[in-house]
């Protein structure tokens, strides 16, 4: 073979060989994908984001126009250049649970054998013997789940998809000997693990336990320690801890009520900071964040859960580098030197959540939202089109929580809302009519007999 004939054959491939991203309608802010592809993907800034953000321009990346539907949480950074990149952009495809993401094949000619499963190099070490798993379950709606490397058997931070591929890796770092549940959200699979790894003890808060099961959540009634809802600090059996003595703990188990009624965040050796959907990192605004759109018990509460957070760590009793969520973005921080910094780090996005309303969102509200997505050619989809127009499904929303749709249009809202209260009241005329006529022909009859 010539000269030429080899270099062409061995040049890597130009930028648009390797596939495109497009997000779809269907994301609806798992946020998960973004940290198997951070260079790729990225947050979409809401309409309304000048009101809710203040005068701080974002300091993270911008997502590309035209590369995501509008309403989409996520989109699009730049598009794979290279085989890894593209191998990324595979992985974040496979991890939302809502299959949002498209992602074209490369025209670029990639063995079979090169790609594989989407996660065949995960899990991933983040640091010393704390482990990032990968393979998300849908049902937990792609939640992160961590794993803890311990002498005697390790902790799994919430859980993931169970293979027995997964299986036998954790059998390989020394089995499960805890599995931590952050809250009510994030629990499909735990009687699998519990199953696989007999002794293994099952921790989540008392307020959060559903024991008969249902409402897109698994029975948790036979977890072995159900904790209390008291303020302080305790550990996995729920056997409080000192305050003065937080900083010199293993593993702490904070309560941090909001999210929902009975959410934790759990902190180990002062470094990593595990903490469910309390609270993510947006690289869009810099900093940490809680999830104003899905707060599903009391935004007020989860507001003063973080503010006890700061107040652990104005004291010098609560330090933390890694920010690890079970969705959003996890994020390290590289200058964090101790308190000063985990404090600082929590003013910022106390700052921010305290500028938002206050309320809630039902979850039964936002599996509504959800629906109208995941199915648009359904009968309820086919419904709130009719209702809200072609892309207006924020009216399915309370008011406060409206404004985090990220298409969100106001006045289209209140149209659509005027159209569902004069459909209630034309079908509850109608009822009442069909009430009356009723009566009146039963009237009748009997005034004949």
């Amino acid at each position: 073979m010539d000269r030429d004939s080899s270099n062409t054959q061995s040049r890597e491939p130009a930028a648009e060989e390797w596939g495109r991203l497009y997000v779809t309608r269907k994301c609806i802010g798992a946020a998960t994908c973004r940290n198997f592809a951070p260079e790729l993907l990225g947050e979409v800034a809401p309409t309304h984001a000048e009101r809710d953000d203040g005068d701080k321009q974002p300091s993270g990346p911008s997502v590309l126009p035209g590369l995501h539907d509008p309403g989409a949480f996520t989109g699009v950074l730049r598009q794979p250049r290279n085989k890894e990149e593209y191998l990324a952009a595979r992985t974040a495809a496979a991890a939302c649970p809502f299959s949002a993401i498209r992602l074209e094949r490369p025209s670029a000619r990639i063995p079979p054998g090169e790609l594989g499963s989407p996660w065949r190099d995960w899990p991933r070490r983040l640091e010393d013997n704390v482990w990032v798993l990968g393979h998300p379950s849908a049902e937990n709606a792609g939640a992160l789940a961590y794993f803890i490397e311990l002498p005697g058997g390790g902790l799994l931070v919430d859980v993931p998809k169970p293979s027995e591929e997964l299986f036998l890796w954790l059998e390989q770092q020394g089995g499960v000997r805890w599995l931590f549940l952050t809250h009510r959200d994030h629990v499909q699979h735990h009687a699998d693990f519990a199953k696989r790894f007999p002794g293994c003890r099952r921790v989540m808060s008392a307020a959060d336990v559903n024991p008969k099961g249902g409402g897109y959540a698994a029975a948790t009634g036979d977890v072995e320690f159900k904790l209390g809802s008291g303020p302080g600090p305790m550990t996995l059996e729920g056997t409080p801890i000192a305050e003065d003595a937080l900083a010199d703990a293993e593993l702490a188990v904070l309560p941090q009520p909001g999210h929902t009624p009975g959410s934790l965040c759990l902190v180990y050796r002062g470094r990593f900071l595990f903490t469910g959907d309390h609270l993510g990192y947006s690289r869009r605004l810099g900093h940490i964040a809680g999830y104003r759109l899905q707060c599903w018990e009391d935004w007020e509460r989860q507001c003063a859960s973080v503010r006890r957070l700061k107040e652990w760590a104005d004291a010098g009793r609560l330090r933390f580098a890694w920010l690890l969520p079970g969705h959003g973005d996890w994020h390290c921080f590289e200058d964090a030197s101790g308190p000063a910094s985990a404090s600082a780090a929590l003013a910022r996005g106390l700052e921010w959540m305290e500028r938002q309303p206050p309320g809630q969102l039902p979850a039964s509200h936002f599996v509504l939202l959800l629906m109208s997505r995941m199915n648009p050619r359904s009968g309820f989809a086919r419904f709130v089109r009719a209702i809200g127009g072609e892309g207006n499904d924020a009216w399915l929303l309370p008011r406060a929580a409206r404004r985090y749709v990220n298409d969100y249009d106001p006045a289209r809202t209140r149209t659509a809302v005027r159209r569902v209260q004069a459909l209630a009241v034309a079908s509850l005329a109608l009822v009442v009519s069909l009430i009356w006529l009723g009566a009146h022909v039963v009237s009748s009859l009997l005034a004949r007999q």
